[in-house]
């Protein structure tokens, strides 16, 4: 492979990146940012204790269970077939959602489809067309792309906080649908594809089939991947957490329902910044060691908000600094898989990745409901997901060595 510059890689291929920049945020991968803005109004409208919304919200994310599948499809068939018409099926979800009509049942089957389809639009889709695209500069170039993830985190829970409070919950998913289908899908077909790799061969010469055996069961022997895996899913699982329940752990505190919507917002602008200073330092320093400093922020940003009246100057440092930790976890993990993996397997081990954090983001959002609905309070919760992020940062030491990357010049790590 030619050695290019940063410079020849923007040139050539910045339009894979402004892609992913605008389209990411606005199919599945925005609803973490949004969620908890639903769980008062279905609350009202339905009856349901909160721990029960949020057992609809997270049961669904097991539905992650298929992302591996898609992305090894991906890496078979390319970003842009599986990306369009997953984002189809995101908005058609998001419709049949708003007519629900109060049958739990199945508000949690739509929800369950959401995540299934979600699973092809998120991360394991984008930054497999990124990464490939990009080598000197790849660390930059993804957080550049994933900034649009964030910002979309930063106005669309005010959008639908306004929307729901004005129109009801119903047009809250009429929104949602709108911009996958009218904005996400658009652009993703026109400006989003990936460098096709040649695919793994069996012993007779063929393509490895998507459901191989052989091909997970090296993947999940492979220490390092299940170390990724693992740095991942104990990031990303609290964060998803604290996320679900945010809008209503920060009213019960005693701040105001607007004020709350716009720490939405400020955490959502934390994201932005931990992705971007990340992504340059990746380019530069041993990504690990990245990761592991930014994963015991929130342990920090939690102590901020276990008091039962935290100040809103506490309230705000704890949320960014939960947000940094998120935003670094979105670019170091896809920095990792490419660095230490190679692009034949990339969206596989990356949909394995988000296998395990769907799991720990269910389980994380169920306990911050069901622990509100137990102690009338989110603070056991918050001292869990602290236990986590702590674990998580000493997963990221365990990788070792980055491996000789063919092509590309040796840049030893700072």
């Amino acid at each position: 492979m030619i050695d290019q510059t940063a410079r020849d890689e923007w040139r050539a291929h910045w339009k894979v990146v402004l892609g992913t920049f605008i389209a990411m945020g606005l199919g599945y991968g925005g609803w973490s940012f949004t969620s908890s803005q639903f769980v008062q109004p279905l609350q009202a409208a339905f009856g349901w204790s909160r721990g029960q919304i949020a057992l609809a919200f997270q049961v669904a994310l097991f539905a992650g269970l298929v992302a591996p599948l898609f992305g090894r499809l991906i890496d078979r068939v390319g970003v842009r077939p599986v990306l369009c018409s997953c984002l189809v099926l995101v908005g058609a979800s998001y419709l049949l959602i708003a007519h629900s009509r109060g049958n739990y049942p199945l508000f949690v089957a739509t929800y369950a489809l959401l995540v299934f389809a979600g699973m092809g639009t998120t991360g394991v889709a984008f930054t497999r067309a990124v990464a490939g695209w990009f080598t000197t500069s790849r660390g930059t170039a993804l957080a550049v792309s994933r900034i649009g993830y964030s910002l979309a985190g930063a106005f669309m829970p005010v959008l639908a906080y306004h929307v729901i409070k004005t129109h009801g919950w119903q047009a809250g998913y009429y929104l949602l649908a709108a911009v996958a289908l009218l904005v996400a899908l658009p652009i993703s077909w026109l400006l989003v594809r990936d460098r096709r790799e040649a695919v793994e061969l069996n012993d007779k010469g063929r393509p490895i089939s998507v459901l191989s055996p052989a091909l997970w069961l090296a993947l999940v022997s492979d220490r390092r991947v299940l170390l990724v895996c693992a740095a991942a899913a104990l990031t990303y699982g609290p964060c998803v957490g604290i996320l679900s329940q945010l809008q209503p752990m920060l009213t019960d505190k005693g701040l105001p329902a607007g004020v709350a919507a716009q720490y939405s917002a400020l955490l959502a602008v934390s994201v932005v910044v931990g992705t971007l200073t990340t992504g340059l330092l990746v380019d530069r320093i041993w990504a690990p060691a990245v990761g592991c400093a930014f994963t015991l922020l929130p342990v920090v940003g939690i102590a901020l908000l276990l008091p039962g009246t935290p100040t809103p100057v506490m309230a705000g440092i704890g949320l960014v600094l939960i947000g940094l930790a998120q935003g670094a976890e979105i670019d170091v993990i896809a920095f990792i898989i490419a660095r230490y993996f190679g692009m034949k397997s990339f969206a596989a081990i990356y949909g394995l990745s988000t296998l395990f954090i769907a799991a720990f983001a269910g389980l994380g959002g169920i306990a911050f409901g069901f622990a509100f609905d137990h102690f009338k309070s989110y603070n056991q919760a918050l001292v869990g997901a602290a236990v986590l992020f702590l674990l998580a940062a000493a997963a990221y030491l365990f990788l070792g060595r980055y491996p000789i990357e063919p092509g590309v010049r040796s840049r030893k790590p700072l």
